[in-house]
């Protein structure tokens, strides 16, 4: 009897599962699934963006020269060496020209001949003149080459000074000094060695640099160039003082994009009164900016990138459409866009070339 019983339990049960098996193989799958999906959508909006750009800088000194001497001679001392500062004005070493000093010496000479020669001419036409007082005395003629005399005279002493003036400056370039404040970065050459205009492979004797002034280079991208302006604040930071932050405004701007780097060459003016910055640094520099003017912007996943183009999926009247753009400025999860769309219009927030362009679409904004 129980035996019976399990055996039309089981008959039934396996009817039952090959009524279900056949009632789910003959449901249609629905084949506009797409449709279904509600996808969403974002208004594009008009705004003006900002970003705080992070790109990298280099500390210069503000002004940096190589000091050549200007006359041939031997260095006879040198008063500084590395690291040493200086003032303007200051003798940083002094050069020894024998040869010079003789021609200036000569130079004298002649000068002060000349001098007396024009003052004998002077007094001998004076003393035409007040004889001339009584007439007769003194012909016209000997007054007219006494005056001429004077006149020649003058010349000369006008001549040999102006070669006397010549060779003392030529003397006072015998001491090297400072052409401004700054630190000596560099010094080439010793007591002893021969330098001037003349030597084809001329050595410069020091470097100075001004340090406590400096120059921050910032080589800024092109896309960005058009948000710089004058006085715009930025901050830096350098890897030996990591904990530190610096601030300056944006002191020039080139208003030239390098063909090589796409970039355009800003300037910072940096005040370095402790020398605790250091030219030759590399810095990491932050710099805000914000459009001058509105723009579009959307969500950074409502453009989607390829290797063909750029694009967002604008929705109208249901239908999805590529609209290629161009991106710019992206902060805080959004990016601004150009291209052929408007304010208000619609797009997919997140955008994907999975969406075939003109497919029919359903948004929720």
């Amino acid at each position: 009897m129980k035996l019976s019983h399990l055996i039309i339990l089981a008959a039934l049960t396996s009817q039952i599962l090959l009524d279900s098996c056949t009632q789910s193989k003959s449901e249609p799958i629905s084949s506009n699934t797409e449709e279904q999906v509600i996808y969403p959508a974002i208004k594009v909006e008009s705004a003006k963006p900002s970003q705080e750009l992070q790109i990298p800088g280099e500390l210069e000194s503000y002004f940096e020269t190589d000091l050549f001497p200007k006359v041939n001679g031997y260095i006879k001392r040198i008063n500084v060496d590395i690291g040493d500062r200086v003032s303007t004005g200051q003798v940083l070493a002094v050069l020894d020209a024998p040869e010079l000093s003789l021609q200036l010496a000569e130079a004298t000479a002649k000068m002060r001949s000349a001098e007396s020669q024009l003052n004998t001419s002077k007094s001998v036409y004076k003393r035409l003149q007040k004889a001339n007082q009584t007439p007769g005395t003194v012909s016209p003629n000997d007054l007219d080459i006494a005056h001429s005399k004077i006149v020649s005279d003058s010349l000369t002493w006008l001549g040999t000074k102006a070669v006397y003036q010549s060779i003392q400056v030529m003397t006072e370039y015998l001491s090297i000094k400072a052409p401004f404040d700054g630190v000596v970065a560099e010094r080439r050459l010793s007591p002893g060695a021969f330098v001037g205009p003349n030597d084809k492979s001329a050595v410069a004797i020091f470097k100075i640099k001004q340090e406590n002034r400096l120059r921050l280079r910032i080589p800024v991208p092109e896309r960005y160039i058009s948000a710089i302006r004058l006085n715009q604040p930025i901050s830096f930071s350098v890897m030996n003082l990591p904990d530190k932050k610096f601030a300056g405004k944006v002191s020039r701007i080139s208003h030239n994009v390098s063909k090589q780097t796409r970039s355009e060459l800003i300037e910072i003016d940096v005040q370095n009164p402790q020398l605790q910055l250091v030219s030759g640094t590399y810095t990491q520099v932050t710099l805000p900016f914000q459009r001058n003017t509105t723009s579009l912007t959307v969500p950074s996943s409502a453009v989607a990138t390829t290797l063909e183009k750029c694009f967002v999926v604008k929705v109208e009247n249901g239908i999805a459409s590529w609209v290629e753009v161009k991106k710019g400025i992206e902060a805080e999860g959004k990016v601004e866009i150009f291209g052929d769309i408007k304010s208000g219009d619609t797009v997919l927030k997140t955008a994907s070339d999975e969406i075939p362009n003109g497919v029919a679409v359903k948004t929720k904004l």
